[in-house]
């Protein structure tokens, strides 16, 4: 295409000089030998040659219009082609539109795939805390209504229960019942929102042991910093001090708990203790699925957990996260 226009430049350049020259020939009564000897040093000569040059200009300036508007053209039709969802001409175009099928796909995948997972997450904590409303605050409760009958039911009429064993029996039940109350106390505080809802690290704790110190006879001590971590950090550690809280809830019996947030040579570090009944950490039955949990969380965010506990010396859990510059 270029070197055709290049041509026909050439040609009308020819072209014009040639009738010019023979023009001012038949005009002025000059031979066309004189006229070709004398046009480099003549003014018309000069004349001549800036209206060539102008009107070549002019047709190269046309035939680049014509040429940017067949690209405008095209490139607008390809562009139609797109929004129906139909191939483009254009090879550039082309690669481009097959390359945004391809993400698009992939997004759809990934979404897919992130449903699937959190629909998986949620049925396996769903499964989970079934399985320990039966194994624990369903038991406890079934085993309350039956020394409850055998206190007051038609049982207790024919037998001969004093009125010291049955006060015995009245405060097994009533053991029973705060031991599964604590229980629910537990599961609900699972069921607590995850996120901190725009709340800061050492505000969310803040509210959540105010929240338990209503509920329990136990005393929280807490020993809070206001650190700057990702949202990410922050609501995993959130997460993580709510499974500690609820495995202390729920087994340690303790009297004083005490939670502590703090910056300590670029680690964030939570530590929650008790003064609980303790456990032996060499005894993997020991090993709640809470507490599998945070180890988990820990080691996803670059971090440890370290476990100090011993039966009847209370338990000491302590995270300990890298903290990363913002």
């Amino acid at each position: 295409m270029k070197k055709s226009i290049i041509k026909t430049f050439t040609v009308l350049f020819i072209i014009i000089v040639l009738v010019d020259v023979l023009l001012f020939s038949i005009t002025s009564g000059v031979s066309t030998a004189s006229i070709m000897g004398e046009i480099a040093n003549n003014f018309y000569g000069i004349w001549i040659f800036l209206s060539v040059a102008g009107l070549l200009a002019l047709v190269f300036t046309f035939f680049n219009f014509l040429e940017n508007s067949k690209i405008k053209r095209n490139f607008y039709e390809d562009i139609q082609r797109v929004s129906q969802n139909q191939e483009p001409e254009h090879p550039e175009l082309k690669a481009l539109h097959l390359r945004l099928k391809e993400m698009s796909v992939e997004l759809q995948e990934l979404s897919s795939q992130k449903s699937a997972n959190k629909a998986e997450i949620v049925e396996t904590e769903r499964k989970r805390i079934s399985r320990e409303l039966h194994d624990s605050v369903s038991q406890e409760l079934f085993a309350a209504t039956m020394i409850l009958s055998s206190v007051t039911g038609s049982e207790a009429e024919n037998s001969n229960l004093t009125q010291d064993q049955i006060l015995t029996q009245t405060r097994l039940v009533l053991k029973i019942l705060h031991e599964a109350q604590n229980e629910m106390r537990a599961l609900l505080l699972h069921l607590r929102p995850i996120e901190l809802d725009g709340k800061s690290l050492s505000a969310g704790l803040n509210s959540l042991t105010d929240e338990l110190q209503a509920k329990i006879s136990a005393n929280i001590n807490v020993k809070l910093s206001d650190i700057q971590a990702s949202s990410n950090i922050e609501d995993n550690l959130f997460r993580m001090a709510q499974e500690i809280l609820s495995n202390a809830l729920r087994h340690s019996q303790a009297d004083n708990i005490e939670v502590v947030l703090k910056e300590q040579y670029d680690n964030i570090i939570l530590r929650i203790a008790d003064d609980g009944v303790g456990f032996d950490t060499r005894d993997s039955k020991s090993a709640s699925y809470g507490l599998v949990n945070i180890k988990e969380r820990a080691l996803l965010l670059g971090g440890d957990v370290k476990i100090i506990s011993a039966p009847n010396q209370g338990t000491s859990v302590e995270i300990r996260i890298p903290q990363v510059n913002q």
